[in-house]
């Protein structure tokens, strides 16, 4: 099937997403020095089933061979990945959000600046729960789950889990607040904790993670950025090895833990990232397409 035929095939869709369809995926540079870590894998491209699905069925067959049909669904569809991700090992089997979404948002597909490296993001639902860091509700988990409407996949990830009374602070920190009109300002102590154990297996090395993330999106393999890399958040870290443990990630800060990872199959030179970050009285993971550079 050719670029041509497919886009009429497509109709209405914007040439740059059957460009990127259509490219191939780039092939491991030679002679280079990273390491690449390969995935046999058997890999199912959406899109190509998608537009064969329009040519022998019509344009009717693409709306419905969508995963995600509205608000509704996404929600649906957002829990029932996160229990694929707790299946597969990827998050604690601990991980769940109580109640009704607090708030689904419809993102439209576009394809990012040179800012996000040009990465095509498409269309999209994301959708979130509060948690008691924020907002008092007594909640442990929030978070963000941003669903790919076409595939049902998680696209982007924010996972938010508060302490309880079983973790012990790491830290604590002095803040001021406005009091009352005319009253002054307050002064109040936070404490920082490092709960990750609550979203990620403490054995779960970069390794694993990055593999079980690979065979989760369908990519065959991928390689951690090295300093060489444009990417690369900050120059003076040594390269992470896979065997660290993902709690042993360095970090940009004292709260901050940070990974970059290009996926083999993912869109050539746009990066993914992985985050984690304590904020005082929860913490958190941001990961996926959507993350900003660093």
């Amino acid at each position: 099937m050719n670029r041509e035929l497919l886009s009429k095939a497509v109709g209405d869709i914007d040439e740059r997403y059957v460009a990127e369809a259509y490219r191939p995926a780039p092939e491991a540079a030679s002679g280079s020095s990273e390491r690449i870590v390969h995935m046999k894998v058997k890999r199912i491209v959406t899109f190509a089933l998608a537009a064969v699905l329009v040519l022998a069925l019509g344009i009717s067959a693409y709306a419905g061979y969508s995963r995600v049909s509205g608000k509704e669904a996404a929600e649906k569809v957002a829990l029932e990945q996160i229990e694929v991700w707790k299946q597969m090992g990827l998050i604690s089997p601990d991980v769940h959000f109580e109640g009704k979404a607090d708030q689904i948002v419809e993102i439209d597909g576009h394809t990012g600046s040179d800012y996000w490296y040009g990465r095509l993001f498409h269309h999209s639902y994301d959708v979130r729960w509060r948690h008691a860091g924020l907002d008092g509700d007594g909640a442990k988990y929030g978070g963000n789950v941003r669903v790919d409407t076409l595939s049902g996949k998680i696209a982007w990830i924010v996972l938010d889990a508060c302490a309880d009374e079983n973790d012990v602070p790491v830290d604590e920190v002095e803040t001021e607040a406005s009091a009352a009109p005319g009253g002054g300002m307050t002064t109040e102590t936070v404490y920082i904790y490092d709960n990750f154990d609550d979203i990620l297996p403490a054995d779960m090395t970069v390794d694993r993670f990055c593999t079980l993330l690979a065979e989760y999106w369908g990519f065959s393999g991928y390689r951690l950025a090295d300093t060489v890399d444009a990417a690369y958040y900050d120059a003076h870290w040594d390269a992470v090895d896979g065997s660290t443990l993902m709690l042993d990630l360095p970090r940009s800060n004292p709260d901050n833990y940070y990974l970059t990872v290009f996926f083999e199959g993912d869109q050539e030179g746009a990066p993914m990232y992985i985050e984690l970050t304590r904020f005082p009285g929860y913490v958190t993971l941001d990961l996926g397409t959507n993350h900003m550079v660093g």
